[in-house]
C-alpha cells in the first residue's frame, strides 16, 4: 500500500528513492525499535546525575517515555525496559571519551526549563491537533490536506524550508528521468505553484548550475502539462 501511494503522490517509485527497499525499512525499524531507545538510556545513565541535580523529582522512565499528557502509559502501560549491561558500559565509555570530532554530537547538554517546557507543549499540541484531524476526517468523504510545512507551520512556498526548496528540485530530477510520464494533474500544479514566482528566495538558486537545470525541468514539465491537455 505504501508503494501504491508514494507513486501515485509522487509519480515516482520507492524503489527509485532508496536503493535497497528492504533495507531501508529494516534499518529504520531497528532505529525507532533499538538505537533511538539504546541511546536515549545511555544518555540517562551519563547524565543522571546532573538531571537529579537539575529537578529533585526526575526519574529515569519519565524521562524515557514522558508522553503521560499523551495518554501513554494509558495506552502501553507502565512497564519499561530497564538499562542493562550493554547500556552501563556505553555509558561509561562516553563519560571518557573527548567530545571533540566526532564524538561531539554525544556531548549532552541540560535543556533550560523553559526549552523543556517548550518541547513538551509542541509534543501535546501534536497530538492535539493530530487527534482533531483524524476527527475531521472520520465526518468526511473527501481528503483535503492543507499543504504546510510540520516544522514551522507555515504553508509551503519556495524560499520557506532550505528541505523543501531542495526536496522540490530532487522530485523534479526524479520526475525528470521517466519524462513525467507518472507525474499526475495534481503533482504538476503543485510543483508548477511552488515555482510560480521565480523571483522569490530559494536554496537552489545558491547553486547557479543546479538552478538552471531545475528551469530547465520545470520548462518540460510545463511542456509536457500542455501536451497532455490537448491530448
Amino acid at each position: 500500500m505504501l508503494q501504491r501511494a508514494f507513486l501515485k503522490t509522487y509519480g515516482i517509485r520507492l524503489e527509485d528513492v532508496f536503493a535497497d527497499l528492504d533495507l531501508s525499512i529494516g534499518s529504520f525499524r531497528w532505529a525507532v525499535g533499538r538505537a533511538i531507545p539504546q541511546m536515549t538510556k545511555v544518555a540517562v545513565e551519563t547524565k543522571k546525575d546532573e538531571m537529579v541535580k537539575e529537578n529533585p523529582s526526575f526519574a529515569k522512565n519519565k524521562f524515557l517515555y514522558n508522553l503521560s499528557r499523551s495518554e501513554y502509559e494509558k495506552e502501553w502501560g507502565k512497564q519499561y525496559q530497564r538499562p542493562g549491561f550493554g547500556t552501563r558500559f556505553l555509558a561509561a565509555i562516553f563519560r571518557i571519551i573527548p567530545k571533540v570530532g566526532p564524538f561531539k554530537a554525544v556531548a549532552f547538554k541540560m535543556p533550560y526549563p523553559d526549552t523543556e517546557t517548550a518541547y513538551l507543549k509542541s509534543v501535546n499540541d501534536t497530538v492535539d491537533r493530530y487527534r482533531a484531524c483524524l476527527r475531521t476526517l472520520k465526518n468526511k468523504d473527501d481528503l483535503a490536506l492543507v499543504n504546510s510545512d510540520f516544522d514551522t507551520g507555515k504553508l509551503t512556498r519556495s524560499g520557506e524550508y532550505t528541505l523543501a526548496d531542495e526536496t522540490y528540485a530532487r522530485l523534479l530530477d526524479k520526475l525528470a528521468d521517466s519524462n513525467f510520464s507518472n507525474t499526475s494533474a495534481d503533482l504538476r500544479k503543485n510543483i508548477l505553484a511552488f515555482y510560480q514566482d521565480l523571483n522569490a528566495p530559494n536554496a537552489t538558486k545558491k547553486k547557479p548550475d543546479r538552478w538552471n537545470k531545475t528551469m530547465a525541468q520545470l520548462e518540460q514539465l510545463k511542456a509536457t502539462q500542455v501536451a497532455v491537455s490537448h491530448y
